[in-house]
């Protein structure tokens, strides 16, 4: 009787010896893709600060003057002067100036761009829709 007990509970501790190795592929595998996804998120995050430091600069360029902020085509260079680190497919910067509820004007300049994302998931994660958009009063 005992031997036939201790023979079950060999065949027990050996159908188990790929156990931890299966399981450590899984989480491994679980591993990676949370690391890939924070990688993925920190780079459009990235893009994401270039673009609010772009709308900012092209609507303290049109802040300068009434002449300055009906200047689109300078506070659109201004604002994409430092895009060369953005991982953006065609940033485009539109600016408009309008009245405030106390009559004073304002520029308001808005950066769009299509971020691509590290690794392209089809339906999940191509590309992003990033935006921002700033506002300043023109001194006068």
């Amino acid at each position: 009787m005992k031997d036939h007990l201790s023979r079950k509970l060999a065949f027990v501790w050996v159908s188990e010896t790929g156990q931890g190795l299966v399981e450590g592929a899984l989480t491994c595998s679980m591993l990676l893709l949370l690391i890939l996804a924070v990688v993925d998120f920190s780079f459009i995050f990235q893009s994401y600060m270039g673009m609010v430091n772009a709308a900012d600069a092209g609507a303290a360029y049109g802040a300068t003057s009434v002449a300055a902020a009906s200047n689109t085509a300078v506070i659109a260079s201004t604002a994409l002067s430092d895009s060369s680190n953005w991982r953006c497919t065609g940033p485009v910067v539109a600016s408009s100036t309008a009245t405030d509820p106390y009559g004073y004007l304002q520029v308001r300049v808005t950066v769009n761009c299509q971020v691509a994302g590290l690794i392209p998931i089809p339906g999940v994660l191509s590309n992003i829709q990033v935006s921002s958009t700033a506002v300043r009063r023109v001194q006068q």
